[in-house]
C-alpha cells in the first residue's frame, strides 16, 4: 500500500508516564501537600525513574516508584506535591527506562499513532 510518506517498522516503543488521579483542570489546594499519582512503562525495558516538573520543565524533581513487576510492566508511582502560589500550574511527568532512554518531549509522529508517548502537561488549578 502506498501511503505518501516514509512508512517504518514499529519494532520499540518509547517510555511513556500518565497522571492517573488528577484531571487536566482539577482544583488543588496552595500551601499543603498534594499527592500526584501515575503510571509508567519502559516501553522496551524495565522503568528506572520518573520525573515530574512544575516549571515546564526547567527542572525535575524524582518521584517516588512503586514495585516493580517486570520489564514490560506498567509501574506505579507517586510524588507528595506543595504548590506555593495560586493560579494556574502544569504538571509535566517523564519516565526514564532502564536503557536510559527518556521519554521524549517533542511527540514522534507516525500514521497510526504507536510512537505517541511524548512528556504531556497537565493543567492544575491552584486554589
Amino acid at each position: 500500500m502506498r501511503t505518501g510518506f516514509e512508512v517504518r517498522k514499529v519494532t520499540y516503543l518509547l517510555p511513556r508516564s500518565l497522571v492517573t488521579n488528577l484531571a487536566d483542570g482539577a482544583q488543588v489546594p496552595s500551601g499543603t501537600a498534594t499527592e500526584l499519582r501515575g503510571i509508567a512503562m519502559g516501553g522496551n525495558a524495565g522503568v528506572k525513574a520518573v520525573d515530574y516538573s512544575l516549571d515546564g520543565g526547567k527542572s525535575w524533581q524524582a518521584a517516588t516508584l512503586g514495585e516493580d513487576h517486570g520489564k514490560y510492566s506498567f509501574r506505579q508511582w507517586t510524588a507528595n506535591v506543595t504548590f506555593p502560589d495560586k493560579g494556574e500550574v502544569g504538571v509535566m511527568v517523564r519516565a526514564t527506562n532502564d536503557n536510559g532512554v527518556a521519554q521524549p518531549l517533542q511527540r514522534t509522529w507516525n500514521p497510526r499513532g504507536y510512537m505517541w508517548s511524548s512528556v504531556e502537561t497537565r493543567k492544575l488549578q491552584v486554589v
